[in-house]
């Protein structure tokens, strides 16, 4: 799929530097930017057609939208999301932390913005495309924070944090494909060339196979999956991490594990040298179920377990809360009761740092 995606980007890159299929004949004086557009792609192309060189190309075409003609505007939109196709199909194979830190302020805010265009008098711009840009001195992880709880926030903000990166990354190629569909489809000289139509069925590959994973990440990444932080929470300390399934199974770097031994094999390998781990809890887990997942964890050497739990308000900050087999504040409740209702009584009557006891 992948030798095939990048097959399809190098027909489509070889007609986007095709300046001649949609160059337009000036007269003296009356440029508009054209010949700085091509410099600028030629530039990019030069620089091996990387994120950054992208980056950089995106600055430019910026600096001269504003001298830019409604021809030379279409030009200049048709070229930048065709060539935007090389950078994000090089990534696709890659994690998404990796294309988080490669893409996000490269690439995805060309993508996520307003279709370039000429200046007019009469033109009513996005207010919230400034907005869109990153800001000096921003990491990838702030950036997508900042627009999830601002421009994008009916889009992303009942996402949390760390899954972000996959809806926006989802959005800014949805966004991608239809202005690709809308430029080439205004260019007339694009008719006779099938590698313009190349650029619009690459886009919409990339479209699809997006779409057919944001269903299960907007699910996974709803805020209401973890317990909610109160006041005997404190920072998260990052530590390794497993997750309960709603079937009861541990799961641990996307692979399940049921009640077994090798459970406990693979938790003793999850904490490695330290004797705490983390474990992700829905909070209507049972303390049942909660207490067999910490025997398991002091079986494999866990002297105590830190719950996952978040803020209850954007940006869903990580919090932890220490629970332990055995020892412990005891709160007195049933097996039957849930996981968040002992850490709302922790909370009622210890502070951070409190161990409680599941039993």
């Amino acid at each position: 799929m992948l030798a095939r995606s990048l097959g399809l980007c190098l027909v489509v890159l070889v007609a986007a530097c095709g300046r001649d299929k949609i160059e337009v004949s000036k007269t003296p004086g009356e440029d508009y930017k054209h010949s700085a557009l091509v410099t600028a792609v030629d530039k990019f192309v030069a620089a091996g057609r990387t994120p950054d060189a992208y980056a950089d190309l995106a600055q430019t075409v910026a600096t001269l939208r504003p001298q830019m003609d409604r021809t030379v505007g279409k030009e200049a939109e048709l070229k930048m999301i065709v060539l935007a196709l090389g950078p994000m199909q090089a990534q696709q194979g890659k994690s998404i932390r990796q294309r988080v830190d490669t893409l996000a302020l490269t690439v995805w805010p060309t993508l996520l913005a307003p279709p370039i265009a000429s200046d007019t008098l009469l033109a009513v711009r996005d207010a919230k495309a400034p907005e869109l840009a990153p800001k000096p001195g921003e990491s990838p992880d702030d950036y997508l924070v900042r627009l999830c709880g601002g421009p994008l926030a009916r889009e992303c903000k009942s996402i949390v944090p760390e899954m972000q990166g996959s809806i926006i990354e989802a959005l800014a190629i949805r966004h991608a494909t239809e202005r690709a569909r809308t430029a080439v489809a205004e260019c007339l000289p694009c008719k006779t060339d099938p590698g313009w139509h190349q650029a619009v069925l690459a886009w919409e590959s990339l479209d699809r196979v997006a779409a057919d994973q944001t269903v299960d990440i907007e699910r996974a990444a709803d805020p209401d999956n973890w317990p909610v932080a109160g006041a005997a929470a404190e920072d998260d300390p990052h530590l390794p991490e497993a997750a309960l399934s709603t079937r009861g199974e541990l799961v641990v770097g996307g692979r399940s594990y049921g009640p077994n031994q090798q459970r406990i094999d693979v938790l003793r390998e999850l904490r490695g040298n330290d004797d705490v781990i983390a474990l992700h809890l829905h909070p209507d887990t049972t303390l049942a179920q909660a207490r067999a997942v910490l025997v398991d964890a002091k079986k494999a050497g866990a002297v105590r377990v830190a719950v996952i739990a978040r803020e209850p308000f954007y940006p869903y900050r990580r919090k932890v809360y220490w629970v332990a087999d055995g020892y412990g504040l005891r709160a007195n409740l049933r097996p039957t009761d849930s996981l968040q209702l002992l850490l709302h009584a922790t909370d009622e009557v210890a502070g951070p740092g409190t161990v409680a006891r599941v039993d």
